[in-house]
């Protein structure tokens, strides 16, 4: 091979290394359930950001146990709500007690505790805040499952581009090692053209090795968070694309929408009314009952004539010792200032975090400017430079290889870059609550 026929060869080569449009087939675009399968058992389903959310949410074993405890928290209410249970008793005597009216032979009673007015409202009302906390847990839960997941399918997308990068780069090194060998043989170029060729291709397998192991380690982490198995060697129907974009949000607005600051207040209100309630402890219990006295005739009167009798009670529990009802008081007032302290922190960490994470996804887009803007024009300039001087045999091979891999390593890196801004938004849109299992960012 001649060096007008390398040059037209490589030139071809340059032309087909340029970056293709991000388009995606419309067979990708169709939603399939996760775990579907094909007739076809060597063509796998690529996987799809909504589906994983969806998975997640029936799947997940975490949330289920939270949102299940969340469901066993909503019954308390209608517990501690409720009046005690009455009391039944009954007396029987061996020995019949001789009364004005007869002789007494049994005594039946029936006793209902009524506590004093509003303590079965406010204890309704901490229960009901304890599962309003417990269903906060929850949410904040999901919310953390839908960052896992994008984070995870995010490195998908990073592995799956960088695979085909340095595939393509493969099929160039081995076009540019035929050509070497040609050249070598006719004496034109080196044994280290060749030698230099197929190092750095063997060097991608060592990466491909590496992209490989954090494949798996992203669908098994997919995996365990959607509670589903079976996702080995499949791939993100995302494609390295444009930069997304993120809407400012405030951080009144992120704080009402964060589950954890729901919890914290439910927390202060739950101790607020904890608080009226060992006030209202402090007050008596009124217990009422009914007996029933069962009495038979006798003979030693007229007036004996077996008469039963029925009785009506009222008793009162007198809230004594007072210590117990104080300490609790004061016990929900410190857990009232220890939670207005906590939303106090969590606010001013919520604000710092969105600060930090907007400032990030800035400079990441500074990146992706540079690199789409000036370094990716220059370094595809200087291989065409390159490929034009070893045309007229002002650059050798080694010119031509190291300009190919510079172009390599930006694209490489381009790819970093975005997954990484990806990545970030999502932190940002979980800090801002704009997330969850539903898959819907506002």
């Amino acid at each position: 091979m001649g060096v007008v026929g390398l040059w037209g060869f490589l030139l071809v080569q340059a032309v087909a290394a340029q970056p293709q449009p991000n388009t995606v087939p419309p067979a990708l675009l169709d939603p399939t359930p996760l775990d579907s399968t094909t007739a076809d058992a060597t063509v796998t389903r690529p996987l799809r950001l909504d589906s994983l959310f969806h998975a997640a949410a029936q799947g997940n074993p975490s949330l289920r146990v939270a949102r299940l405890r969340s469901d066993a928290r909503e019954k308390r209410g209608d517990q501690v709500g409720a009046l005690p249970d009455p009391t039944v008793g009954g007396t029987v005597f061996s020995f019949p007690i001789v009364t004005a009216r007869g002789e007494q032979r049994t005594q039946w009673r029936v006793q209902q505790a009524i506590p004093f007015p509003g303590k079965r409202s406010l204890r309704r009302t901490v229960a009901d805040l304890g599962a309003d906390v417990a269903a906060a847990n929850a949410d904040a839960l999901e919310q953390d499952l839908a960052l896992r997941i994008r984070r995870a399918y995010y490195t998908l997308v990073r592995v799956q581009a960088h695979e085909r990068s340095i595939r393509r780069f493969q099929a160039d090194l081995k076009q540019f090692e035929q050509a070497a060998t040609s050249q070598y043989e006719v004496g034109e170029e080196g044994q280290s053209a060749i030698l230099k060729a197929q190092i750095e291709r063997q060097r991608l397998e060592t990466r491909l090795e590496g992209l490989a192991a954090d494949r798996q380690s992203a669908l098994q982490t997919l995996s365990r968070l959607t509670g589903r198995e079976g996702l080995a060697r499949r791939d993100p129907v995302a494609e390295i694309g444009t930069r997304p974009e993120t809407d400012p949000v405030e951080p009144a607005r992120a704080l009402d929408r964060r589950p954890e600051a729901t919890k914290i207040q439910r927390r202060i209100e739950r101790s607020e009314r904890e608080a009226e309630l060992a006030k209202k402890e402090q007050w008596p219990d009124v217990t009422v009952g009914v007996q029933y006295f069962d009495i038979a005739p006798a003979d030693l009167t007229p007036a004996m004539n077996g008469r039963d009798a029925l009785a009506l009670s009222v008793g009162i529990k007198v809230p004594l010792w007072r210590s117990k009802q104080t300490a609790a008081i004061q016990e929900a007032e410190i857990e009232r200032q220890r939670a207005k302290t906590e939303l106090a922190s969590f606010r001013l960490e919520l604000r710092t975090r969105l600060s930090d994470l907007q400032q990030q996804m800035e400079r990441r887009e500074q990146q992706l400017t540079l690199l789409d803007e000036t370094l990716l024009p220059k370094a595809e300039t200087a291989l065409e430079t390159t490929l034009s001087g070893y045309r007229t045999g002002q650059s050798d091979f080694l010119d031509l290889l190291d300009a190919e891999r510079t172009l390599f390593q930006l694209r490489l890196q381009r790819a970093t870059a975005y997954t990484r801004l990806l990545k970030t938004e999502a932190k940002w849109e979980r800090a801002a609550g704009r997330v969850d299992l539903t898959g819907a960012a506002e």
